[in-house]
């Protein structure tokens, strides 16, 4: 009986260029091909150990554990055992504090350039919501404004200033360390 497992073993071990490859197509990393190999040959030789198994062809029978040895590798590698997990208030991965700071920050930044455009002139105010809210170009602007370009780009710098300036006035205390008005002082100093 031993002869016909070391002979079994013996006709594996011929094929593992095989069997590598085999497992390739199911671990990309070598050391788990060669875990996975592993485990294919105990499986092998478990198989061939018990009494009247008489096995026509080795490579066949040593593809088919691999296939199922990899499958199994396969089933069990993205299990997490739950004592990993047990604490989830530890992980803080439901913490949405951060997130809900960040969404009342730009509410009330909104409001506040909201308020800061409404309080521009009239023509100011008219194009920058076409060029801001609605995305028109500013050839766009002058036509609907029945304006030149030039008039609409004078606008539109004027009322980008002056936003900027009642900004800078009503500066919301906070945490941020880049609240609207601070970037869009960078972005004017910039540009200029």
């Amino acid at each position: 009986m031993a002869a016909a497992c070391d002979r079994y073993l013996l006709e594996a071990l011929e094929s593992e260029g095989l069997l590598r490859a085999f497992l390739f197509r199911y671990a990309r990393n070598g050391a788990d091909v060669d875990e996975l190999l592993q485990e294919t040959y105990a499986r092998l030789l478990a198989a061939t150990r018990a009494e009247g198994v008489r096995v026509r062809s080795v490579r066949a029978l040593a593809l088919t554990i691999a296939r199922n040895a990899a499958l199994d590798w396969l089933r069990h590698r993205d299990v997490v055992p739950m004592e990993l997990i047990s604490d989830l208030a530890a992980l803080d991965v439901l913490d949405e504090s951060a997130q809900i700071e960040e969404i009342v920050n730009a509410h009330q930044e909104l409001a506040l350039l909201a308020e800061c455009v409404s309080e521009l002139p009239e023509r100011c105010r008219q194009a920058f919501t076409l060029r801001r809210v609605y995305g028109l170009s500013q050839r766009e602007i002058a036509e609907r404004l029945k304006i030149e370009e030039g008039t609409v780009e004078q606008l539109l710098a004027r009322a980008i200033r002056r936003c900027a300036d009642a900004l800078f006035a009503r500066e919301v205390a906070g945490d941020r360390p880049f609240s609207l008005g601070q970037r869009i002082a960078r972005r004017l100093r910039r540009h200029d």
